[in-house]
């Protein structure tokens, strides 16, 4: 176990949030008593009209744990460092969402994909976040391998995973209820790294993995050409982040030539350029950057 700080916010979601969750989303665990620090966020009383603020929803990567505290490793920490940010900026519990998808185990990270199981599962977390707080919208911000969950599930419609049920249907866009969308060291044109280790490991898949394909004779994986031929956008307004130092995405985060952290139509992008900002630290330090954004773009307040 790292030694960690004391935290600085009450982790975990509110009584309220967790029994509207257990009354209406109970299958999906979305509270993860399996996991320490696995979720946050929720408001004392039941909300009975739109928020005064929009509500942030965080999606985390690969192995990540939603408000970790550095129990499961030292970079394990999700979006406790955004988090505490947005509170110190006047945002409360019930403005802020988050859930752990997947094991929060590092060592399987490989094994992860664009599951029909994560993608249901992130989908129907926005869906009660929506339901709960009766915000109109949200706001998106999403790190890693949840930047291309987040844009599934924002875009909806069929895929297909034969580890799954075969094809799925996640339903209609939510484009309409997303005001601004976040996507941090995403992996959109696939990971350089799949190039080396082939299409053999779940997560460098040809059809719902970051396969990066062969250009001109082979496309990335399904999943992620069909990202970008899904013209339903991921939000009003598409925001991207990199590091030019990330150590995870590696190749100066190109992807045959083009920056794999960027999203097709993207709006604006953050650039961290200092060498001592990676692939984690983006994820830790954008707050500033993103709540400057949100200000700009009249997305803070209802």
């Amino acid at each position: 176990m790292n030694q960690t700080s004391q935290p600085k916010f009450q982790r975990g979601f509110s009584k309220d949030f967790k029994a509207f969750l257990d009354q209406n989303y109970r299958l999906w665990g979305f509270h993860r008593p399996d996991i320490l620090s696995g979720c946050y966020g929720g408001a004392d009383t039941r909300p009975t009209q739109k928020p005064s603020k929009i509500p942030i929803i965080f999606i985390h990567g690969n192995s990540d744990v939603a408000v970790g505290d550095g129990s499961y490793g030292i970079y394990i920490t999700g979006f406790s460092s955004q988090i505490e940010y947005f509170l110190s900026q006047g945002y409360e519990k019930q403005d802020l969402y988050a859930t752990t998808w997947g094991d929060a185990d590092p060592t399987t990270a490989s094994l992860n994909y664009h599951s029909e199981n994560y993608l249901k599962y992130n989908r129907a977390f926005v869906e009660a976040v929506l339901e709960y707080t009766k915000s109109p919208y949200v706001n998106i911000i999403s790190h890693s391998m949840g930047v291309t969950l987040a844009r599934k599930i924002i875009k909806g419609g069929t895929g297909h995973d034969e580890l799954g049920s075969g094809r799925y249907d996640l339903g209609d866009p939510l484009t309409s209820k997303v005001k601004i969308f976040v996507g941090l060291a995403g992996g959109n044109q696939g990971l350089s790294s799949c190039y080396t280790s082939g299409s053999t490991l779940p997560t460098c898949g040809m059809t719902n993995g970051f396969y990066p394909g062969q250009p001109p004779f082979v496309g990335r994986s399904t999943f992620l050409e069909e990202l970008d031929s899904n013209p339903a956008k991921e939000g009003k307004y598409v925001v991207t982040g990199r590091a030019n130092y990330d150590e995870i995405i590696g190749g100066n985060n190109l992807v045959w030539g083009k920056y794999t952290t960027r999203i097709k139509n993207e709006n604006e992008e953050i650039v961290f350029s200092n060498s001592n900002i990676g692939h984690f630290g983006l994820r830790d330090e954008a707050g500033p950057q993103i709540y400057q954004i949100f200000k700009k773009q009249g997305a803070i307040n209802q």
